[in-house]
């Protein structure tokens, strides 16, 4: 017993020594091992989609989008979508396969145990077909789903979304499950739950239902009559939002979930505000709404106080101006903070100018979080997303935990 610890001390040691070391000559991608938390915020160019492997090898993918880019620019002009990463010899989809069979762990076959979709928006989910079609998944949890009747018959309002058709239907087949909030049973570790009984996923959203914070109960924000306008609605405020806990360790992603608050907006708009009450402190978290400036409040920023931060960017005005105030402000809480962007466009760096460039640690590439047992400890890995292998660019850290 003596030896087999002695090993597994230096093993460890030795899978750690590349990310105390900053030589460009010793930047290499060490594996996944049992007890880290990996969170890879994979860059398509084309949407969100972060793929998580858990302490014990369980792995959840939080989104996995695809935007269309000609109707999209057609639409909106003069905004400009991101080219596509690596490049546009394959789908995102068909990318983000590649980098998950990547960054498993090496004892499991590729398998995505947890698919989440945040909203239905195509940025967030227009890629989790084709990917299913590549990597197994093994239970889908969405925020409306069997019945997709929230805040009302999604089956008629989005008659003419063929995305949201198509997805519906080859949902219910798969056995759909709509996210509860307040719980921290619904995804959990499968492999070996019972080694890491300090790593939790708190379902904190899921459309007007937000965690209490205490219990294992939810409060309702608003109701569905109130978010309808002539029979229509936004999607954002709908948008599910998990809490990650790992030891001392907190992460948060929700989604394009909203906060504004002024401007003549309705109280419900802002779901910030109660999310943030019950979510608390946190070490990391990635921008809501790819930092668009309806979201990201202070009252979020002050609260949550985030220590390194990511924004999943794909469009030339991401993010708002004043949504890099308050992340850069340390009136709203103080420290040093890390931002980080897996993608950013000239033309916003060029407007923003240098005081925005300084503000982020990296502006491109895969961002991967590790975690480190016990959770006191994490690193942030960009990776080249210029390539199709996985190639580490830079490493920052160590950070410690609140």
């Amino acid at each position: 017993m003596k030896i087999t610890l002695i090993t597994r001390a230096f093993g460890v040691v030795f899978l750690l020594l590349p990310l105390f070391a900053y030589n460009q000559d010793t930047l290499r991608w060490q594996p996944w091992q049992n007890g880290y938390l990996d969170i890879h915020h994979i860059n398509t160019g084309r949407g969100n989609a972060a793929f998580f492997v858990f302490p014990d090898g369980t792995t959840l993918l939080f989104d996995a989008g695809n935007i269309q880019v000609e109707p999209f620019e057609a639409k909106y002009p003069p905004l400009r979508v991101t080219p596509t990463r690596p490049d546009a010899s394959q789908t995102p989809a068909q990318w983000i396969a590649n980098y998950i069979r990547q960054v498993m762990p090496k004892e499991r076959k590729p398998q995505i145990d947890y698919a989440v979709v945040s909203h239905f928006h195509q940025d967030h989910y227009a890629s989790l077909i084709p990917l299913a079609q590549l990597i197994p998944i093994q239970k889908f949890v969405d925020r409306a789903g069997p019945d997709y009747n929230y805040p009302l018959d999604l089956q008629q309002a989005y008659q003419t979304d063929t995305l949201f058709q198509r997805y519906s239907a080859w949902a219910k087949k798969t056995g759909v499950e709509t996210l509860r909030a307040g719980r921290k049973d619904q995804i959990r570790l499968n492999i070996k739950p019972a080694q890491y009984p300090n790593f939790q996923v708190r379902n904190v959203k899921a459309n007007a239902a937000i965690w209490d914070g205490k219990s294992d109960q939810a409060k309702i924000h608003f109701t569905p009559d109130s978010i309808l306008q002539n029979g229509k609605f936004n999607e954002n405020p709908l948008s599910l939002a998990l809490k990650i806990s790992y030891g001392a360790f907190d992460y948060f992603t929700g989604g394009d979930m909203t906060g504004l608050s002024d401007y003549g907006n309705p109280h419900w708009f802002d779901t910030e505000t109660p999310t943030a009450k019950s979510v608390g402190q946190v070490e990391a978290l990635t921008l809501n709404h790819h930092g668009n400036r309806d979201a990201t409040n202070a009252f979020f920023v002050k609260t949550l106080a985030p220590k390194v931060i990511f924004q999943q960017a794909w469009c030339s005005d991401q993010p708002g101006q004043e949504v890099f105030y308050r992340l850069t402000s340390t009136q709203l809480y103080p420290g040093e903070r890390a931002l980080f962007a897996n993608s950013m466009q000239t033309e916003t760096k060029v407007t923003l100018g240098p005081w925005f460039v300084q503000g982020y640690k990296s502006m491109e590439g895969h961002l991967v979080l590790r975690v480190l047992p016990d959770g006191k400890t994490f690193y942030v890995l960009v990776l080249d997303d210029t390539v199709a292998k996985i190639k580490v660019k830079q490493i920052f850290g160590p950070y410690t935990s609140y």
